[in-house]
């Protein structure tokens, strides 16, 4: 059976946080076996189960027409009843209406590996062509917020602030070798620039690799950005990459490594984020003891959680804190720079805690029928 539905946008953002949460769930917890995010950390996956993650197919075209009934059999599946699918045509004659079906335009050339195969009968955009078409219309700061997502261990929820923990589905720089295979491509077909890609690109220049939580990824927005983006424009850092500890050190605590959430200079310098997700008490008393063996062997150590995240003060004495260590020199905010820097924290944690879905929903009874150029 050929290919009949084609599945991008929207809809394919909310496929692909369904396929992080699949690889969850076959990854579960087990008394003989370290958690999902252990193994993907100091184990660099070995073992994990992706088998829920769909293969790459060598489609270079979006199909020319869609079967209203895959569109359905998708919905079934994958999709909450009532929901509309982007669906992805290469042909005007394609964009015919159909129940359940909100079509897209797509024409011209893109390079193997655009489109992944779900099954027989539908594909769906990879997550590198995904973060190109949300780019389209989201927001550039929230842009960021879900290419860390991509690039990051974890998945979101379509409501709220939940995630689960999962195998990243690209790379930032995966992602930017997407953009330029896809610029080549276009032009020695003939085809027209693909929209979307000025605006993906100074997006991607700020998207982290490595964050394990959609609050991790905040932080890096916050503190990397550029001032004219509201940020901190401090240097960027290594997220969750291990830090060897010295020797002496491994000698007295009995402990070589840590994986630190984001650390500067081989881990000289250290920030730690006290999230959500610690609230455990076993994960609190890891941390502390974390904490002090990291002192103990002379790093300097950073620390902040939620509550310090929403203020600005808190904030710029982490800024500070960072400065000092990596030997910067603090430049005080004006009052339109911490309006600014206020801002991007405020957008970041009211989209995490709102959802995609709850902020962008969209009912069977909206228009079911759109054309986006291509």
């Amino acid at each position: 059976m050929g290919t009949t539905v084609c599945v991008g946008f929207e809809s394919a953002r909310r496929f692909w946080r369904s396929v992080g949460r699949e690889v969850a769930r076959a990854n579960p917890p087990a008394p003989d076996c370290a958690p999902l995010l252990v193994r993907l950390l100091f184990d660099r996956g070995e073992g994990v189960d992706l088998g829920p993650v769909p293969g790459r197919s060598l489609v270079t075209q979006v199909p020319r027409d869609f079967s209203g009934a895959a569109v359905a059999r998708f919905v079934g599946g994958h999709l909450e009843p009532g929901e509309l699918v982007d669906v992805c045509v290469s042909q005007q004659a394609g964009r015919h209406v159909a129940a359940h079906a909100c079509v897209h335009l797509m024409t011209g050339s893109y390079p193997t590996g655009s489109f992944c195969r779900v099954d027989d009968e539908v594909l769906v955009s990879s997550p590198e062509l995904t973060f190109l078409q949300v780019a389209r219309s989201a927001d550039e700061d929230l842009l960021v917020a879900y290419g860390c997502e991509l690039c990051g261990y974890y998945a979101r929820d379509d409501v709220g602030a939940g995630f689960v923990n999962c195998a990243p589905l690209t790379s930032r720089k995966r992602i930017g070798a997407f953009l330029d295979r896809l610029d080549a491509r276009r032009i020695a077909c003939g085809d027209g620039p693909v929209p979307g890609i000025a605006r993906a690109r100074r997006a991607l220049r700020r998207v982290c690799d490595g964050a394990a939580s959609p609050e991790e990824s905040i932080v890096w927005i916050v503190l990397m950005s550029p001032r004219r983006r509201g940020g901190f424009a401090l240097p960027e850092g290594r997220m969750n990459v291990c830090v060897r500890l010295s020797r002496q050190t491994a000698e007295l605590f009995g402990i070589d490594l840590f994986v630190c959430d984001i650390s500067w200079d081989d881990g000289r310098t250290v920030l730690e984020y006290q999230g959500s997700q610690h609230k455990l008490r076993a994960r609190h008393t890891f941390d502390l003891r974390k904490g002090n063996v990291l002192a103990a062997d002379e790093r300097t150590l950073i620390k902040l959680d939620r509550a310090m995240l929403g203020r600005q003060d808190f904030m710029e004495e982490v800024a500070k804190s960072l400065s000092k260590a990596l030997a910067l020199r603090w430049h005080a905010p004006d009052a339109r720079l911490r309006t600014r820097q206020a801002r991007l924290r405020n957008k970041l944690l009211v989209d995490l805690e709102e959802g995609e879905a709850h902020r962008g929903e969209r009912s069977f009874r909206q228009a079911r029928f759109r054309c986006n150029p291509a």
